[in-house]
């Protein structure tokens, strides 16, 4: 694992990920990337294989879940037999906290994400939960359906699964660095952020150490609240990546003008940094 200064920043390699949790039945893996073995609190990140015919086991969670699709086709079971899918290659899914759930693949898939906040649960067996009876909030999204642009963050950057969205403590972000370009360099006062860089290699920078760090596809940077930082693909290369800070961070998205206070309500959810939504 490759730390920087105070391990504010941490960039994860495919052969620093957990060992399988043993949540998939059949061929397949469900391994943690970011998570508590990292200290991670606010955001999970898991690479979840599914072979041809496999699935997960039924899982609730506390919090929100959301999963991008890497490749293949999957489908999401909600209690009851309700399907969606099959979900293919750019989609999200977004489970609401407290909905059981069960991943799968007719031909085979991979998908990344996982719960947020982090789920203690999810690495003891106490997530592990029978379908029958349990309620119901799964959504699908699209990468090429985005709520929100964020020019900040690239010319490319979209907001898929997000407050806008109905999420409330996880989301999915979708962004673009061509070659050359960088973010604005900026920080999450309470969220932490993970990106998984699905394509391309680049640097990604802690700008309150002055540290650099290079990094390629398949390597996930987790970065802790209160970390100046940036993405930049100044190695010839595009880079996209999925991932974004958890849980929502009202202030990058208030800098935006989006009217928060609108999209949280009055309701007793909290969506960041002890807030009442």
């Amino acid at each position: 694992m490759n730390a920087l200064t105070g391990n504010e920043v941490l960039v994860v390699a495919r052969e620093e990920w957990g060992a399988d949790l043993g949540l998939v039945e059949g061929d397949g893996a469900f391994r943690e990337i970011v998570g508590p073995r990292l200290g991670a609190r606010e955001r999970s990140m898991h690479h979840v294989s599914l072979g041809a015919g496999a699935r997960t086991v039924g899982l609730t969670h506390p919090g929100d879940a959301v999963y991008y699709i890497a490749e293949g086709t999957a489908v999401v079971r909600a209690p009851g037999g309700e399907e969606s899918g099959p979900l293919t290659a750019g989609a999200m899914v977004h489970i609401a906290g407290g909905s059981s759930y069960s991943l799968s693949s007719d031909g085979g898939a991979i998908l990344l994400g996982g719960p947020s906040p982090v789920d203690p649960g999810l690495y003891d067996g106490r997530s592990v939960r029978s379908m029958p009876g349990a309620s119901s909030g799964i959504s699908v999204h699209h990468q090429d359906q985005p709520g929100l642009m964020v020019p900040f963050i690239s010319s490319d950057a979209r907001l898929v699964v997000w407050l806008g969205s109905g999420a409330r403590t996880a989301n999915m972000n979708y962004v673009v660095l061509e070659p050359g370009e960088r973010n604005k360099e900026h920080v999450h006062r309470y969220s932490e952020d993970t990106i998984h860089i699905l394509e391309g290699r680049g640097t990604a920078e802690d700008l309150t150490h002055g540290l650099r760090l290079p990094v390629g596809p398949g390597d996930t940077v987790h970065i802790k609240p209160g970390t100046w930082h940036a993405v930049t693909a100044d190695r010839g290369e595009r880079v996209v990546s999925v991932g974004g800070p958890c849980p929502a961070d009202l202030d990058m998205l208030r800098a935006v003008g989006v009217d928060v206070d609108a999209l949280v309500g009055t309701d007793d959810v909290v969506v960041a940094s002890g807030e009442p939504a």
